[in-house]
């Protein structure tokens, strides 16, 4: 929310009124309270160009985390808002997400009798400069209607800091200085732009709602609707202004030491760019739909039945996603590594209490073709989320326990990296040369954390340390994002990112290690393009079609170009890719469902008929076999393809299933 000031010398120097005395004076003279966060570019050649107001009498700009009705609250009723700019008064410093609480003072519903209904609350405590609250008694001056874009599927969350801004990067050239950090930022699109000035006592964008700033029971602000009860949605941009008699004395501005570096001038949208997606033979290839002809089945080699492994399928289950229970993976190219829940008792200690997701997973390895068992061990995973990831041609990584351990191809430990925090996400670039590992950082306390789940009704936002590491686990470079941004994907030359350049219209793009942005392509979407890197050196991107009846998906190159274009029916789902450093081929892998469903919707295990997996030629797209498993599981890795390009791998339902490709069709 850019907020701007009108500009009055004589209101920067009076002082701010108690909150119990608020009135039009008040009004009047508070002009300066929407203060900007970003003076500092353009816009104040009278304050930006002196010392600046008073810190503490910048306001607070902060959004409600849930709705507000009368008749739907009572008195004392707990309130909070999430600070969307960072501040600080000295006495207090409140960092961006910093909660705030306050509560509810008074209420009166619409009645027969009582034609209006209002609702007064003011907010007493922040998280300042730490997890935990401390009194901070706020006045509500202004209030705005949500923001109409935030948290849309169309535009996702806040455009977060590219990996390749980060302090100390040193993957080609050496380590990045702050100074070229900045000169490489980029700008995404513009978001449409709020209110240029906001005055104290205004409501902006919500209907016939009004505020009389201060005036209720203990210095609170009255908000009043005449035609209806009032109702204050979450997401309702609240500006507040701290009380005079808390407030601690301002600590004086840094003096500049230069002149600013002038900000370059962020790309155009209107730049050169084909957006046409033609699929031309031989360069692409067209991934065929399941109605039309194919090649006949692909009879296998052999199989490997699992029940003698302790492997059984798990029972009918519901869900909305698939999940990684079981895994498979080439460890070289005679080697399988085969993963699963054995569904053991699960022995817990005082320090496993708040890990209601462990569980043991068996990882056995196998040696090709003569399905020998080499080794077996047992891993404590912590959660329910991916924890093997292929690394190379013979490494794996496994986040097991509190750690990331780098397997060898003979299952021994090579290399380990305590978290000592939850794993967010795992992102590895297709050669596993490094690495984007995400770690959870709790912004808030257990107190604060269960207030905030109850009140949006889903997880609260928390920090991630996003820390770039080498395949030695060396770190690199360390930015800070949310647990609610897109987790990264990453291409050899650095970071893919899909912004929006308007409805339906999404731009992929690479920001490099040295601080290039290359368009890579546009693609249409009635939802976020999901991107996925597929060894040896490929971009898996999947969508969703004009009429939302399907999705569909790409395969591009590292130049963007189409290798295999594919669509795909709402009787489909679960879209995959896998390849291997070194292989001439990479694998797409579609679920097909008993019934058509939407892509929200759940389902049940047992509404998945057949898994269909096609294999594909690096250079051209051409397909080179496909194999169709009865009775998948429910799961994401359940196919591999060897290191020397001759053999698939496909776990079903009760055994591994193994193919072998036709002499000469990498080079046919």
């Amino acid at each position: 929310m850019v907020i701007f000031p009108q500009h009055s010398s004589n209101a920067i120097k009076r002082s701010v009124p108690r909150a119990e005395h608020y009135s039009s004076r008040f009004i009047a003279e508070t002009a300066w309270l929407v203060f900007p966060a970003v003076c500092l570019l353009v816009f104040f050649h009278v304050y930006c160009a002196a010392a600046g107001p008073p810190s503490d009498r910048i306001p607070i700009q902060a959004e409600l985390v849930k709705s507000i009705e009368a008749g739907r609250v009572q008195v004392g009723d707990a309130v909070y808002a999430k600070v969307h700019l960072a501040w600080n008064n000295g006495g207090c410093k409140l960092r961006e997400g910093a909660i705030l609480k306050g509560r509810i003072v008074t209420q009166t519903p619409r009645s027969k009798t009582t034609k209006s209904s209002d609702v007064a609350f003011l907010f007493e405590s922040g998280q300042c400069g730490g997890r935990d609250m401390k009194p901070l008694p706020l006045t509500i001056a202004a209030v705005l209607s949500p923001d109409p874009i935030s948290g849309s599927s169309l535009f996702g969350e806040r455009e977060n800091q590219p990996l390749n801004e980060a302090i100390g990067l040193s993957l080609d050239h050496g380590m990045r200085s702050m100074q070229g950090a900045a000169e490489t930022a980029i700008l995404e699109p513009p978001r449409p732009k709020p209110p240029l000035t906001v005055m104290p006592g205004q409501v902006i964008g919500i209907g016939d709602m009004k505020i009389a700033v201060g005036r209720g029971p203990e210095g609170s602000s009255i908000l009043t609707a005449e035609k209806h009860n009032l109702r204050l949605e979450a997401g309702s941009r609240l500006v507040l202004v701290p009380n005079v008699e808390t407030t601690a004395a301002p600590t004086p501005p840094e003096s500049a030491t230069g002149a600013a570096t002038p900000s370059p001038s962020p790309p155009s949208d209107a730049e050169s760019f084909d957006e046409s997606e033609v699929c031309v033979p031989p360069a692409c290839s067209l991934a065929l739909s399941p109605g039309q002809a194919e090649t006949s089945p692909k009879a296998a080699d052999f199989t490997m039945p699992l029940r003698s492994l302790g492997f059984t399928a798990s029972a009918d289950l519901g869900m909305y996603n698939l999940d990684h229970a079981d895994s498979i993976c080439y460890l070289g190219s005679n080697r399988l590594l085969f993963t699963f829940n054995p569904h053991l008792l699960v022995t817990r200690t005082s320090a496993d209490f708040p890990l209601p997701k462990l569980h043991i997973v068996r990882a056995v390895l196998i040696e090709l073709p003569s399905l020998k068992v080499l080794r077996t061990v047992d891993w404590r995973i912590q959660d329910a989320h991916q924890y093997l990831w292929p690394i190379g041609p013979d490494h794996v990584l496994v986040h097991v326990g509190g750690e990331l351990r780098l397997y060898s191809h003979d299952l021994k430990v090579e290399q380990r990296l305590p978290l000592n925090a939850p794993l967010a996400f795992l992102a590895v670039a297709p050669s596993g040369a490094f690495m984007a590992v995400g770690i959870v950082r709790e912004r808030y306390s257990e107190e604060i954390h269960r207030a905030l789940e109850d009140a949006e009704e889903r997880e609260p936002e928390e920090d991630v340390e996003v820390k770039v590491l080498d395949s030695n686990f060396h770190p690199l470079a360390s930015v800070m994002r949310s647990s609610r941004d897109v987790p990264p994907v990453l291409s050899e030359n650095g970071e893919i990112r899909i912004p929006t350049i308007g409805k339906n219209r999404w731009r992929i793009a690479e920001y490099t290690w040295t601080g290039q942005r290359r368009i890579l392509t546009q693609v249409n979407s009635t939802c976020r393009p999901e991107a996925t890197s597929v060894p040896p050196n490929l971009l898996f991107v999947t969508g969703c079609s004009r009429m939302g009846e399907g999705k569909w998906f790409r395969i591009l190159r590292p130049d963007g170009k189409l290798v295999l274009k594919g669509e795909s029916e709402s009787t489909e789902r679960g879209h995959t890719a896998s390849g291997t450093s070194g292989s001439n081929f990479f694998a797409v892998g579609i679920l097909e469902l008993t019934k058509a469903m939407d892509e929200s919707s759940p389902f049940q295990s047992s509404d998945l008929k057949s898994l269909r997996v096609g294999v594909y030629r690096v250079t051209d797209g051409k397909k080179i076999t496909g194999v169709t498993i009865p009775d998948p599981l429910p799961t994401v890795q359940t196919f591999a393809l060897s290191t020397d390009s001759r053999h698939l791998a496909v776990l079903g339902n009760n055994q591994i299933v193994f193919y072998s490709f036709p002499e000469g069709s990498e080079h046919e």
